[in-house]
């Protein structure tokens, strides 16, 4: 199977480019000198956004600039009139993708409103969509936990505590580019989905329609790691979300085209006023040597869809991105738009929390901590096309996604955070915050311990008062011994400690009796036992219980 994890980027062209050597391509980016004559004004945003990405920078004191005024539509009619095709414009960049001969494209660059010009692909035949036949429905067998397949993919990040406490990404919206959605409109997987509204229509920046139910399975299993619901068989990390698919990737080839296509992906995701965007994309290296990329590149503010993801963080949303496929291989590193300074870049860990042999290593070039975080990639569940049944898929393709759908579910218990405390709350939660390392960044996350710091109620379940019981983690990475802080309320009676693993299995019991309205440290020993991996301690204390994970180095 392939991985949209291709390895790419924008590199600028040698000024001693010979105009020979891209007869081949029909496909330009041309740049802009100016806004200077724009219609359009800072003042009057609802003519160019829509009200919930209004709504978004209002919450997070984000102001309207300059890069969100389109381009001005004097200059579209200028490239038109010298026989150019305009594909579609960019905002952020002040620019325009256009198809043209080669002679209108010399003739472009001498516009004097045009800055700058490059070749960047050339015209694929279109695709004709072919009549799609119904999945039918299926009893298909269900398992006794709701998450089915995919109950080790949340278990992990506990996820399923967040879900308890009914966050699901609910009122959330979530963009995600990829190289295709094939059969997302017909799957078993997305029935609520669409019974519900939330599969908003999406846009194709390959084709440029407003099809992207097409050319790939890639972005369908993507999604269904989020957005899938038919418990007792998968369950995604925000099945109460709303989603949109945007195509970006061209499949036929690699060049530089696509990481515009990505950037215009990210301008539409915005204009829409989403929270969060997933993109299980990478560009180091293209199928023209001419443009590819070295590490030194991945400086977080080289690559043309790098400098657009950080403008897109700028704009509030949070971006998710996998980190990249080539742990392996010759290149090693991740890719961009990874290595933007504000991306959550996702590496990919296996079931039981080691890192995947594929996952790209950090740091950026620059030294930032890269990748940020980890999540399962390795084995992950994800949403079968034609039937009802789940299938296993292997990258940081889906360990980016599965990360997606939780801090989206996160996020929406705390509307008023912006995406950046978001972010710095799952990094301080993951399991090697104090010592992050260049394979797993700050390790794989508790979601729930984010939702704690963010109520400002770390320690205490739901921001209880200390008039119920609590518990909090004195020690989280541990050898032989885990320690938790417990106060306990008004009763004094036994409290119950357990280890379990991901699929719930009890490794060890301990029961210690504790006083009533006083702090006591809670003490699991004789854990060198235990195979390295994820587990969570489960204290159970009258009707309260509280789960915390932890890695067994």
């Amino acid at each position: 199977m392939r991985y949209f994890i291709l390895l790419a980027f924008v590199f600028c062209l040698s000024q001693a480019f010979a105009q020979d050597s891209f007869k081949q391509y029909d496909k330009f980016w041309i740049e802009f000198t100016d806004k200077d004559n724009t219609p359009y004004s800072v003042l009057k945003p609802q003519e160019y956004l829509s009200p919930r990405a209004i709504e978004r920078r209002r919450k997070q004191g984000i102001a309207i600039e300059e890069n969100d005024l389109p381009v001005d539509p004097n200059y579209i009619l200028g490239l038109r009139d010298l026989g150019a095709k305009v594909n579609y414009t960019s905002k952020w960049f002040n620019a325009a993708s256009i198809t043209a001969d080669s002679q209108s494209y010399a003739r472009i660059l001498k516009l004097p409103f045009v800055k700058s010009g490059e070749p960047v692909g050339y015209s694929h035949p279109k695709r004709t969509v072919k009549a799609k036949s119904p999945i039918p429905p299926k009893n298909y067998s269900k398992s006794e936990n709701p998450y089915g397949s995919a109950a080790n993919q949340i278990t992990m990040l506990n996820g399923h505590t967040l879900h308890d406490m009914g966050y699901d990404g609910d009122g959330m919206l979530v963009a995600v580019l990829d190289g295709g959605f094939t059969n997302t409109d017909i799957m078993p997987f997305f029935d609520s989905l669409r019974a519900d509204g939330r599969l908003l229509e999406g846009r194709d920046f390959v084709d440029n329609d407003n099809y992207p139910y097409e050319s790939s399975s890639h972005g369908s299993q993507v999604l269904s790691t989020m957005a899938a619901n038919l418990p007792g068989l998968m369950i995604g990390t925000a099945p109460g979300a709303t989603y949109v698919c945007v195509k970006t990737e061209e499949t036929g080839s690699e060049l530089r085209i696509e990481e515009d296509n990505w950037v215009v992906g990210a301008e539409f995701a915005d204009s829409l006023g989403a929270d969060v965007l997933n993109s299980s994309l990478g560009y180091t290296r293209f199928d023209d040597k001419s443009m590819n990329y070295s590490y030194k590149d991945m400086d977080g503010n080289t690559a043309r869809c790098t400098q657009g993801a950080d403008i897109a963080a700028s704009k509030g949303i949070l971006v998710v991105n996998s980190a990249g496929n080539s742990g392996a291989g010759d290149w090693k590193y991740i890719g961009a738009p990874s290595d933007g300074d504000f991306v959550f870049a996702v590496a990919a860990v296996d079931a039981i929390g080691r890192k995947a042999y594929f996952s790209s290593f950090g740091p950026g070039s620059q030294g930032l901590i890269k990748p940020n975080i980890s999540a399962k990639g390795s084995s992950t569940t994800v949403g079968s096309l034609y039937s009802y049944e789940a299938d296993r898929a292997d990258g940081t393709s889906f360990a980016s996604p599965v990360m997606a759908g939780m801090v989206t579910s996160l996020w929406q218990a705390f509307p008023d955070k912006t995406n950046l405390e978001i972010m710095d709350a799952v990094q301080e939660s993951a399991h090697l915050s104090d010592d992050p390392s260049i394979g797993l960044g700050y390790g794989i996350p508790d979601v729930y311990q984010a939702y704690l710091s963010l109520s400002g109620a770390a320690g205490q379940i739901g921001g209880r008062s200390r008039s119920k019981s609590s518990a909090n983690t004195t020690f989280n990475r541990v050898k032989d011994k885990y320690v938790l802080s417990f106060w306990c309320a008004d009763d004094s009676e036994s409290v119950v400690m357990e280890v379990q693993d991901l699929l719930g299995n009890i490794k060890l019991t301990k029961e210690i009796n504790v006083s009533a309205n006083s702090y006591q440290l809670l003490t699991l020993d004789n854990l060198d036992n235990l195979e390295a991996g994820v587990y969570f301690v489960a204290v159970k204390h009258l009707n309260y219980i509280y789960y915390q994970k932890f890695i067994k180095a």
